[in-house]
């Protein structure tokens, strides 16, 4: 987007567009330099080969498939196009619309309450949907992904305001996992017999829903899947489908044509939970096939106070770029403590976690000037994007004070995923027929709050924009591409796992 990781701003996710099959084996959190050779397209490869191509436009790709709304991504530092079929934008490629990417025109009429079947599946009754959302508000990292819930809430007051799906209004279920793969399993256990559906999940221990889920066939629309078991349940779609089996190159590209010997002396740090590891070890070996060396890399724990040790050894090591899979508060604890030691390296390349006001006062200053890869559509972009102004608008009535986060934008798209699936059911609403219209979801932008991901082929987005903090001024100002609403989606490759 998006990246899963224990802590309170969790998920950075890329992938859809163009994509390459290259099969890479699973390793633990060792480091692998061997890895697969790919191909690179795209403006920001033209500037790593030293083009002199200014990359105002990307080059012109082929028309998008027909979709019920139809996006047209375009590419290199231009903006999307959106048509009734898929049409491109005004330069670069477009991305193919197998279905729609997320508008709503309103609920379905052919149905209501009095002829929608009544009592049709666990949950459904003739005027009453019951989702379940599950995200992390307390334990070891209190408030973890609470905007997730607030944007599931905020969804279903959006729906219930149109009548809500042949009738039946939405009622939110919302379940706490307190941090823990017990408290996901046990919280979707009670989902599986009480709610239809889960809708907006967000946690970075969905590895206990997955066996729930499993068990009972609920569907599982999920804001971000983040553990590779869950990306592995048939029944679990996210509007972040995760990382699991594909990564881009896109990203690494772009940083390697602005900064070519910064990668050669990478570091990377990681939080010791199964989600970040893994998530750390598929970087570093998709980013090595562009040239990046890892001269540094460090397990810390999620609750470790003290980052200047870790500071002074990559100082020593001479790291000149600097990543990390973590919360927020860590990530904050970092950025301080390379500050205080006055370790300035060339690059420091935030997850998307990060992009929240809640690490801007965190750091107070210390993260300026560092990087952001963005996993959706920036807040600050708002006013030219519909679809997310018609969200803000729905969480300013329902959550005043939410906090403007990712996980508040994929909890967003993924209830809208699941109204266009249940209103394509109708009325014999049933879990079976609810999954088989997810199944054919295709582009998906959740209405233009994220880049276009493959929604039932659960393959992420490999479109990319970067942005840098200012804390004293905007917060966060667009670098990458430079036209606002826009993407990079032609520079990387999609790397299958």
């Amino acid at each position: 987007m998006i990246r899963a990781a224990l802590g309170r701003r969790m998920g950075r996710w890329v992938g859809d567009g163009q994509w390459r099959r290259v099969t890479l084996a699973l390793v633990a959190v060792a480091l692998l330099t061997g890895a697969c050779g790919s191909r690179l397209t795209g403006q920001a490869l033209q500037l790593a080969e030293g083009s002199s191509h200014n990359g105002s436009t990307g080059s012109t790709g082929s028309t998008g498939s027909t979709g019920s709304t139809g996006t047209g991504t375009t590419a290199g530092s231009t903006s999307s196009g959106t048509g009734s079929t898929g049409s491109t934008g005004s330069t670069g490629s477009s991305s193919a619309a197998a279905t729609s990417s997320g508008s709503h025109s309103g609920t379905s009429t052919s149905c209501n309450s009095s002829n929608n079947g009544g009592a049709t599946a666990t949950g459904v009754t003739a005027d009453q949907i019951s989702i379940g959302n599950i995200t992390s508000i307390t334990g070891v990292a209190p408030g973890l992904t609470e905007s997730a819930r607030d944007a599931t809430e905020a969804f279903a007051a959006y729906v219930n305001s149109m009548g809500g799906i042949c009738g039946r209004m939405l009622k939110v279920d919302a379940y706490d996992d307190g941090n823990t793969s017990s408290g996901n399993y046990s919280a979707a256990e009670q989902a599986c017999s009480s709610d239809f559906a889960m809708v907006g999940n967000a946690s970075g221990f969905d590895d206990g829903s997955a066996s729930a889920v499993s068990s009972c066939g609920i569907p599982d629309v999920a804001a971000e899947v983040s553990t590779l078991a869950a990306g592995g349940v048939a029944d679990i779609y996210g509007a972040s489908p995760g990382n699991s089996q594909y990564w881009s190159t896109g990203p690494a590209v772009w940083l390697k044509s602005q900064y070519p010997n910064a990668i050669t002396h990478a570091a990377m740090i990681y939080l010791d939970v199964p989600a970040t590891e893994s998530q750390a070890t598929n970087e570093m070996n998709t980013y090595q096939t562009v040239g990046f060396k890892y001269i540094y890399t460090a397990s810390v724990s999620p609750t470790e106070p003290n980052y200047a040790p870790y500071v002074e050894d990559m100082a020593n090591a001479g790291v000149q770029y600097v990543t990390e899979y973590s919360d927020d508060n860590s990530a904050a604890r970092l950025a301080e403590a390379m500050q205080q030691a006055n370790f300035t390296p060339q690059v420091v390349d935030w997850f998307s976690e990060m992009y929240t006001p809640d690490f801007l006062s965190e750091t107070n200053g210390a993260a300026d000037g560092n990087l952001v890869l963005m996993a959706t559509a920036p807040y600050e972009e708002a006013s030219s994007n519909p679809g997310l102004e018609l969200m803000e608008s729905w969480m300013n009535r329902v959550s005043p004070g939410w906090t403007h986060d990712i996980f508040a934008e994929f909890a967003w798209s993924a209830g809208l995923a699941f109204l266009q699936a249940a209103e394509a059911v109708g009325g014999d609403l049933t879990r079976p027929a609810l999954l088989a219209q997810l199944a054919k979801i295709g582009t998906w932008t959740g209405d233009g709050v994220e880049p276009p991901v493959n929604f039932g082929a659960k393959i992420p987005t490999d479109c990319f924009s970067y942005f840098k903090i200012n804390s004293s001024g905007s917060g966060f100002t667009r670098v990458y591409p430079s036209s606002v609403g826009s993407y990079d989606c032609t520079s990387g490759t999609l790397y299958h796992y």
